[in-house]
């Protein structure tokens, strides 16, 4: 597990939950001085205090007696956070991060009703408006972009995300299964509204039957097969590519009809 320390933890879900220091320390009755200074690693604050931060905040408050604990806990609500903005590379550090904590993970990407966010359609962009993960400590995670007109591009990043959580997969020993659901015009102004937003809004799209595919790491054949048509290393294989080696495998489809598959992509 990629442990974080107390400080660096609650710093990084008050910034993604989109919490200023005001807010966190008025709500636990000290200054925003101390917490910046706490955040700094600079200075301490009571057991006490952590604790009270740590429910508002969703953070597991036995994490702050043994940093060896999973870090967060809901306690039944939606967890919701903002993915730094980005249309040419995506940082989703936050999903890699939860994806090496849990034994088992699953993720929704919401795809934005038609016609809104027309304007992306006109280069190419897919409208991933939203994230859902679902951890393998019943905790549900919602990500948005706080620009709540951006969107999700999971294909520009270098390499791709799907690719780079594949590797997590493997190297983690975790297994991190993914499906993609349409939203409603109904959620989707929910989730773009954000503040009212909670769980009972989005249980529908977490407790519907969805076919997820569960991400896998290529077999040397396979990487072999394709770096005979690209010149590439494993990690720059694009998401395509690894659908098409999933095809393969699914669909038994002779492998030396790759080149043709991949020509006509």
């Amino acid at each position: 597990m990629d442990n974080l320390s107390v400080n660096k933890l609650f710093k990084l879900v008050r910034e993604l939950t989109g919490s200023t220091q005001p807010e966190v320390s008025a709500s636990a009755k000290i200054t925003y001085q101390s917490l910046q200074q706490f955040e700094k690693g600079q200075a301490s604050l009571s057991k006490e205090t952590l604790k009270m931060m740590a429910k508002a905040l969703y953070i597991n408050p036995k994490y702050i007696d043994d940093t060896s604990l999973y870090p967060f806990k809901s306690n039944g609500c939606l967890i919701k956070m903002f993915m730094p903005d980005g249309l040419i590379f995506d940082n989703l550090e936050p999903l890699y991060f939860l994806s090496k904590l849990n034994k088992q993970m699953r993720i929704i990407t919401l795809i934005s009703p038609f016609p809104e966010l027309k304007r992306f359609m006109n280069i190419g962009l897919p409208l991933i408006y939203a994230i859902i993960l679902k951890d393998d400590h019943e905790n549900v995670f919602l990500f948005r972009r706080k620009n709540k007109k951006n969107i999700f591009n999971l294909s520009a990043d270098y390499p791709s995300p799907i690719v780079k959580l594949t590797k997590i997969s493997q190297e983690y020993k975790c297994v991190l299964s993914i499906a993609q659901k349409e939203l409603s015009r109904d959620v989707f102004d929910k989730i773009r509204d954000w503040n009212l937003l909670s769980i009972e809004d989005i249980k529908g799209l977490i407790d519907e039957e969805i076919n997820f595919t569960k991400l896998f790491e290529p077999t040397e054949s396979e990487i072999f097969q394709l770096e005979l048509q690209r010149n590439i290393e494993v990690e720059n294989l694009s998401s395509y590519e690894l659908m098409l080696i999933n095809e393969i495998r699914t669909k038994d489809i002779a492998i030396e009809k790759v080149s043709k598959m991949l020509k006509e992509k």
